[in-house]
């Protein structure tokens, strides 16, 4: 009795961010009515993380029943639950853009001191970011990422255009996969991602965190970019083209089935095609083996004649005898007239004594 009153505890962590509060409180207490079950919430700068904590009395069964409650929390929230265990909004996007072998670049040093401050915290940040080495401290790509804003925004941008300018700026000038700005004014941060000829706009709030919550929000934007989800969180706008902020384009999802399907459809084409190859070259060499040659004659004579042949020759020996005269009188006649020929042929002297035999 002693062993089976001695539970297992396990602890597991439900990490997302900026989820629908109202959904998440009453998940949380649909779950916490549950035997064995214990929650605890943590929040700060949009990111909120779900403590669960399990008794059981194996562990197989502690793990099974953490996984469920985790399991229950990401049913109801959906994207905006990012990943379980240790590890920060900055860990899960930079395992994103490993990935997908991406990189990412900051338009100005005070927008890279935000992302940096984020990355500093996992070992995944320097094989995503280059933390301004070759970007926002590099005296020449800054020169360029200016001159590329300065030439854009030459009649006068508001703080948004000014976010997806830099940040567009940022990614080609960087030569990155993602480009990220935040301009801060009054009113906010706007915050601007660039990825693949789209810019992603959001506008912060003002206050003492703006900063923090603008790096977690572009970290957000880049981790759903990279799964290919909807950016609920951000306005989305054309690269290069005039920022209407009351306007966005509605840039429809991408399908991630697409790509699966069109090579599964040309790998059924080739097949088809090697098939019928196989089958119309071995089916006409099968039918020409049997098919007897156009210029080939056969002919049939009947054993009979050959015996009647056989016995008329042994009847009648006399007949080879006399088949002989024939033969030997047409012999001699065409030796006679092969003489006469020659001697025709053969030119002749004339008076004089010369002969001429072209004449």
């Amino acid at each position: 009795m002693d062993a089976l009153e001695k539970k297992i505890e396990k602890q597991l962590i439900v990490r997302m961010y900026e989820p629908d509060m109202a959904i998440l409180k009453e998940t949380a207490k649909q779950i916490s009515q549950m035997e064995s079950v214990k929650l605890n919430l943590y929040g700060q700068c949009g990111e909120v993380l779900v403590v669960v904590t399990v008794h059981a009395i194996a562990e197989a069964a502690a793990v099974e029943l953490s996984e469920a409650v985790a399991e229950r929390f990401e049913q109801a929230l959906g994207d905006s639950v990012y990943g379980r265990g240790k590890g920060s909004l900055a860990y899960f996007a930079a395992g994103e853009l490993i990935e997908h072998e991406s990189l990412l670049a900051a338009s100005d040093p005070k927008t890279g001191a935000l992302l940096a401050e984020e990355f500093s915290h996992t070992r995944r940040g320097s094989s995503v970011f280059d933390f301004g080495d070759s970007s926002y401290n590099d005296a020449r790509v800054m020169a360029k990422i200016k001159q590329e804003v300065a030439k854009k925004c030459a009649g006068g941008a508001n703080a948004a255009q000014a976010a997806a300018v830099r940040a567009e700026a940022a990614a080609k000038c960087s030569r990155a996969d993602v480009g990220v700005s935040a301009v801060p004014t009054e009113q906010g941060v706007f915050v601007g991602v660039y990825y693949k000829g789209y810019v992603y706009v959001r506008q912060m709030e003002p206050g003492k965190d703006a900063g923090k919550r603008a790096a977690l929000a572009a970290l957000d934007i880049v981790r759903r970019l990279m799964r290919r989800m909807p950016v609920t969180n951000a306005r989305t706008f054309k690269a290069g083209s005039d920022l209407d902020w009351e306007h966005p384009v509605e840039k429809k999802p991408e399908n991630p089935y697409l790509v699966p399907v069109i090579i599964l459809a040309v790998l059924l084409i080739a097949l088809g095609a090697a098939c019928w190859y196989f089958f119309t070259t071995f089916s006409l060499a099968g039918t020409q083996d049997g098919i007897p040659m156009s210029g080939s004659q056969s002919i049939a004579v009947p054993a009979a004649s050959d015996t009647t042949g056989t016995s008329s020759a042994a009847q009648s020996p006399s007949s080879g005898a006399a088949s002989d005269v024939p033969a030997s009188q047409s012999t001699s006649t065409v030796t006679e007239s092969a003489q006469t020929s020659s001697q025709t042929t053969q030119p002749q002297a004339d008076a004089n004594g010369e002969i001429h035999p072209f004449a």
